[in-house]
Order: structure tokens, then sequence, then C-alpha cells
């Protein structure tokens, strides 16, 4: 939100009040704590589509912001079932690979363009795969994952209002996640080092957080095992070119 948009009140009491009954039994301590740090600076505020020239009620925007949360919160990796891209791939990218891998049979080039769908929903789902590791990782330390956005450009909060931001890749950044709050810290990590082969950054993470435990070799085993789990958080069509 800028800092010159018009509430009601800006009243973080009132905020709570709204989100346990919204929430409900799906409140939580977690919860409560990301509203209190959001509601202590407009600027941590999602817009939420609100117009922010008109006074916006406080608990009207409340029953949203919770909405966000917990649909969020219920839709991570962990347990989700992805769903079939609405979109389909652009045939010209078939033609450009028969005209280069002219050698190639048409077996093999419907599944480089399957693999090429299969991957870029596997990109996106790393940073969400990053964010619930955390969240699992760091909870114990106090920090509270922001699920669904819901403090703007931040990812992790602590009760005493420090800010986490984290990044799968250090060229995954965009001009939201980049903005500067005056007045306002926001301690940023990035996983790997996109122009460097196997380069991760997990002991700048170390020092932001206070701990050495949280590994590159941990993450892909906790990742592993959530595909393996829910191997639904993956879409792969009964009737891809990729199945044996």
């Amino acid at each position: 939100m800028k800092e010159n948009a018009k509430f009601d009140t800006l009243s973080s009491r009132l905020a709570i009040i709204t989100a346990k009954a919204v929430a409900q039994k799906a409140y939580t301590i977690e919860l409560e704590t990301v509203i209190t740090v959001a509601f202590s600076d407009i600027r941590n505020l999602p817009a939420l589509g609100f117009k922010q020239d008109t006074p916006i009620s406080n608990k009207e925007y409340v029953e949203k912001w919770v909405m966000r949360y917990l649909k969020a919160y219920e839709n991570r990796p962990s347990i989700r079932k992805k769903k079939p891209s609405g979109t389909y791939p652009d045939p010209i990218m078939k033609t450009i690979l028969q005209a280069r891998l002219s050698m190639a049979n048409e077996k093999f080039i419907e599944q480089l363009e399957a693999g090429h769908q299969i991957i870029m929903n596997i990109e996106n789902l790393v940073g969400e795969l990053l964010e619930e590791y955390l969240a699992d990782k760091l909870c114990k330390d106090g920090w509270c994952c922001c699920w669904g956005n819901t403090i703007d450009a931040v990812d992790f909060c602590k009760v005493d209002g420090t800010l986490l931001q984290v990044k799968n890749s250090d060229n995954s950044e965009n001009s939201s996640s980049s903005r500067v709050r005056l007045g306002t810290t926001i301690l940023k990590w990035y996983r790997r080092k996109s122009t460097k082969q196997e380069a991760f950054m997990w002991d700048k993470l170390h020092e932001l957080v206070g701990r050495k435990d949280l590994t590159e070799q941990d993450f892909r085993k906790y990742v592993a095992g959530v595909v393996k789990n829910n191997p639904a958080c993956v879409f792969i069509a009964e009737d891809s070119k990729l199945n044996i």
C-alpha cells in the first residue's frame, strides 16, 4: 500500500478480532504474528485490489487478507493437487525443433515439447517448495511465513517486526520485491547464483537467521520427499508423451 492510502482505521487489534472471526479454527499464532506485523506499517500491506484513494474498511480488507493467507497455506506444494495448464504450447516451437534437429524422429520432438512444459511448471514450483521448506525449518526460531504475499514483497517475518525476503535465484527478483522502504530494513537472501554452476548461498542465510543446519543437500532431500509423498504437486497428463 502507498503511505497515503486511506483506511477507516489501521488498528491491528481490530484486525486481529476480524481475522479470528474469519479464520475460526484455522486461526494460528503464526497468522496473528503476520497480520500484526503487516498492520504495523501501511507499506507492508498488499493492495488486494482495493482503491487507495478512497477510504478502505478495515473489516473488509482483513476478510480478504485472511482468505488470501489461508488459500495459499492450504495450497502449499506438500498437499496441493496441481491442475493442468489452461494454455497450449506455441506450435512454432515444434517447427523450430524439427528444423534444428532434422535427424530427430517425431516422437523425440514431441517428448521435448512435452518436457519443456513440465520443466516450466517445475521451475515455478521450486520457489514455493523453498518457501515451505523454510517455513518448516524456521518456525521454531520465531519466523512466520507470509503465505500468499500477505506482507508486500516479504516472505517471512518475526513478531519484533524483522522482515525477510527469499528468492530462489539472484535473477528472480521483480520490481515489487526490489522496492525500497525508507526507514525499514528488509533482509534479503537468494538460494542460488544463476551465473555459476552449483553455486548456492546457504551460508549467507545462516548469517541472517543464526542457523547452520540449512543446506542444499537437506533442501533437496525435503523436495524429493514432498514430490514422492504428493506426486500430484507436479501435473503430468495421463496421455503425456513422456509417460512410458
